[in-house]
């Protein structure tokens, strides 16, 4: 039988054991050339042929890819690969394999692995498995991608998790069940990457929250931690160090509520905590109501005079009413004033007398007499006086600017998900693709450790979704985005495209070519520069000529053009000269070129009048909005559809339901025709009755969107 036949029986019968001589035949020999010949252009056929319950075909590929691949090939095969990979005896025969390839080939695998694999729980443990003997035979560092962390806690927590179903199904069906052997402080003690792993399993935006939402008896990881610390195998120091710079971090509950536990088992106590004092200020204010339960103790024990207003001001706001007690009965106890002094303990009883909670507050004021301080009543203020005229409101202004780095679009960040103007989400998108021009790892990892960080319910800016999911773009699937939008749904079961409002799919055709260009273009031409969401035409211009020999996104460009302010004919002579080719994605190459030109297009748009005005009719509380017709052909622009042009009819089904209008995706987009999100508004309104739309929060926040351009 020949080696082809050989390897096609062994694959379809699942038999990766007996792969081993053709992996070990040297690549120079006729084995090794007809086996790699033979996985070259088959490996894809059976990868297809993957699916349940054919793991023994998945662990034939997950060998193949070790010992054959290059080593980012085969991490990101083997990430695929990960559907229900438990451990077994396979997991060995990949480390020999591994081995066999040379310490650099073991490096850049894992270090791939560990930036690249996706999916939720166990589909990840993977990695932490195979690194962790890799690591201990001198074979590996570290790695320092953002997903080894997380990796490592999900390899933890599967055998927390049989405990916890075990323990479930005894209390549920009422019969003792045969309990799992072990516990986490046995697995973490022959962990031969402990004390580097729990760190960066701290640093990780949500890891620790892996291992809490697995806790039961014998597998927290607070206890098994502290056990660990007394046998000297982990230096405490270490771990609080991390567990400090982890909650500045403002994790998801769970994850806070995790290290919070970790600290309390350390038993944290007030010299731990008397360098910090300003940094534990801050976290009592905005942490989770756990680690305030564990930090405020010591924090009591080591304030000075000089801390105390500010803590009782921070603990007297909080919710909880246990920290409040904790705090009140060290400020009445018998030494307070020996300790703090009077002016002290005075300013923060009287921070305490004002809390909503009228029997802690009667403590406080009785406190306060004993003292000999009389509680001050505030005088009651005219009614008049209440109510102050409205600030005046600018309808211009300049769109918010954002550093493209890691100090920049956190800040945009935090600011965006509170309050968002029209031009928010295009601004962060725009710093996203600078910062990816000059350092494209460390955006990716800052968007990926950004995105955990926000829990669940959060919808980020989606250049931020972007970024972490750019592996799954291409020119191919770009281009079946493009088609699937511009022909219409046909599918009603293709619940990505058909939940889009049509301005949400021009952002999804643009979203999907700025992904597949990061880190070839130096910026976007569309990003606006006033909040308002318009482009200034000089920018535009200063920006077409910056891109040199660039070619520029069609999308990209359109969405300039439909941002962009009412500029006269008589401008159009800065165009001349000007000539920058429209990019189109080639099967081979990101740099396909486009038959238009993206400077005959803008000059088109400005002399056929620009964005045209919108013709609307009010009938009771909808609103119905005529077709229009643009300058161009937007048939030049893939992917646009022409339902974008078709105006509004209020009661007509559309193909494209408006479920999802947000602030980036609808005024956003076009800012200058605000009727035409006001009857997408409606249409949200009247379909089945659904709840308001989820981004009326963000446009009420908004100084202006979609404001009528100036006439």
């Amino acid at each position: 039988m020949s080696v082809y036949d050989e390897l096609e029986r062994l694959l379809a019968t699942g038999a990766w054991g007996e792969l081993v001589p053709y992996l070990h035949a040297p690549a120079t020999s006729p084995t090794g050339k007809e086996t790699r010949a033979w996985y070259r252009s088959r490996r894809a056929h059976w990868t297809r042929e993957v699916h349940y319950p054919k793991f023994d075909l998945a662990a034939c590929l997950r060998v193949l890819a070790v010992a054959l691949a290059k080593p980012e090939q085969a991490a990101r095969w083997l990430s695929k690969l990960a559907s229900d990979w438990r451990a077994g005896p396979a997991d060995e025969l990949l480390v020999e394999l591994a081995s066999r390839r040379g310490r650099d080939w073991c490096v850049a695998f894992l270090e791939t692995a560990s930036t690249v694999a996706k999916g939720d729980g166990f589909l990840i443990a993977w990695i932490a498995r195979i690194a962790r003997p890799l690591i201990a035979a001198g074979l590996a560092e570290l790695p320092t991608g953002p997903v080894f962390a997380k990796s490592w806690a999900e390899l933890h927590a599967m055998a927390a998790s049989e405990m916890r179903w075990a323990l479930w199904r005894e209390q549920r069906h009422g019969t003792p069940e045969p309990l799992p052997t072990g516990s986490l402080v046995e697995e973490l003690r022959a962990d031969p990457v402990l004390p580097e792993a729990l760190s960066a399993a701290l640093a990780g935006p949500g890891v620790i929250g892996i291992l809490e939402g697995h806790a039961v008896p014998s597998w927290e990881l607070g206890p098994a931690v502290a056990e660990l610390v007394a046998e000297g195998r982990l230096d405490r120091s270490r771990i609080l160090a991390d567990a400090f710079v982890a909650l500045t971090r403002q994790d998801t509950p769970s994850t806070q509520k995790g290290i919070a536990k970790l600290l309390a088992a350390l038993d944290l106590n007030g010299p731990d905590l008397a360098e910090r004092m300003p940094l534990v200020q801050g976290l009592l204010a905005t942490s989770h109501g756990s680690v305030t339960a564990v930090l405020l103790p010591a924090a009591v024990e080591t304030a000075h005079a000089d801390d105390l207003p500010d803590l009782a001001a921070t603990i007297f706001a909080r919710p909880e009413k246990a920290q409040k007690t904790v705090l009140l009965k060290a400020l009445t106890g018998p030494h307070a004033v020996d300790r703090w002094g009077s002016d002290a303990v005075t300013i923060a009883l009287k921070v305490a007398a004002d809390v909503p909670d009228q029997a802690l507050a009667d403590r406080a004021t009785k406190a306060l007499t004993a003292l000999g301080v009389a509680r001050e009543t505030a005088a009651e203020a005219p009614l008049s006086d209440l109510w102050a005229a409205p600030p005046p409101v600018d309808d211009t202004g300049p769109a918010a600017k954002i550093e493209p780095d890691e100090p920049g679009l956190a800040a945009a960040l935090s600011r965006i998900l509170r309050s968002t103007t029209a031009a928010d989400g295009a601004v962060f998108w725009d710093a996203i693709v600078r910062w990816s021009a000059r350092s494209p790892q460390e955006a990716r990892y800052w968007a990926w450790s950004a995105n955990q960080s926000l829990g669940d319910g959060v919808r980020p800016p989606s250049a931020l979704w972007a970024v972490v999911t750019a592996a799954d773009v291409t020119a191919k699937t770009h281009k079946t985005l493009c088609d699937k939008i511009v022909n219409g749904v046909q599918a009603p079961t293709d619940w990505d495209i058909t939940r889009l409002p049509l301005t949400g799919a021009v952002h999804e055709i643009f979203a999907s070519e700025t992904t597949l260009r990061l880190g070839t273009i130096p910026y976007l031409l569309s990003t606006p520069t006033q909040w308002n969401g318009l482009l200034a035409f000089d920018t535009l211009v200063d920006r077409l000529r910056g891109y040199g020999r660039t070619s520029a996104g069609p999308t990209d460009l359109f969405l300039a053009l439909l941002r962009l302010e009412p500029t006269p004919p008589d401008r159009t002579p800065q165009l001349d000269g000007l000539s920058l080719d429209l990019w189109s994605p080639g099967s081979g190459s990101r740099t396909a070129k486009h038959p238009g030109d993206a400077v005959d297009l803008l000059r088109q748009w400005i002399e056929g009048g620009g964005l045209p005005e919108l013709v609307t009719r009010h009938d009771g509380a909808t609103v119905t909005v005529e077709p229009v017709r643009l300058p161009i052909d937007i048939s030049l622009i893939p992917g646009i559809p022409a339902g974008l042009l078709a105006g509004h009819t209020s009661g007509t089904h559309r193909e494209y339901y408006e479920w999802s209008i947000r602030a980036e995706t609808a005024f956003g987009i076009v800012p200058a025709w605000p009727d035409l999100l006001a009857a997408k508004t409606q249409t949200q309104y009247d379909q089945a009755a659904r709840r308001p739309p989820r981004w009326l929060p963000m446009m009420a926040y908004a100084p202006g969107p979609g404001l009528r351009r100036p006439a």
